[in-house]
């Protein structure tokens, strides 16, 4: 039996997900300048598989729900102590199931921002190199 790390998700490491959001975030702005393009063949097949990704991080997401109320350990001050401290572990806490789950999506929906724009930065790149093929066809070159 392998032991979690209290704060971290299984498989789901919280400063991973933090650094893959930071990567993330440099791979949208790179589309956002026109320094990473995309053809469309592996781009349809990538944001597919993004989007697979962000239903099953919203089926986890809900069936986790459960984790956003306290558990019912006893009236005492202890149980309620105790209830506490696991309703914020589970839920609340920035290394809790619920957040790092929150922020892979996030993550997951900013590639897809970054593979859009990057689509359409190549879309536009490689409708621009027809045009002037075409126009250097046809002698109309300015």
């Amino acid at each position: 039996m392998t032991l979690v790390e209290p704060g971290q998700v299984a498989g789901l490491d919280p400063k991973a997900v933090a650094a893959a959001a930071a990567e993330t975030t440099k791979l949208v702005n790179a589309a956002k300048s026109g320094s990473f393009t995309i053809s469309g063949e592996a781009l349809e097949d990538l944001r597919q598989a993004l989007s697979d990704m962000v239903t099953r991080v919203d089926r986890l997401t809900g069936s986790t729900a459960a984790l956003d109320q306290a558990p019912q350990l006893g009236s005492h001050p202890y149980g309620h102590a105790v209830a506490a401290h696991d309703l914020k572990a589970a839920s609340q806490d920035v290394g809790s199931v619920r957040s790092v789950l929150g922020q892979f999506r996030a993550v997951l929906t900013q590639a897809d921002e970054a593979l859009a724009r990057a689509g359409g930065v190549y879309r536009t790149g490689e409708d621009s190199a027809v045009d002037a093929h075409a126009a250097h066809k046809t002698g109309d070159l300015a």
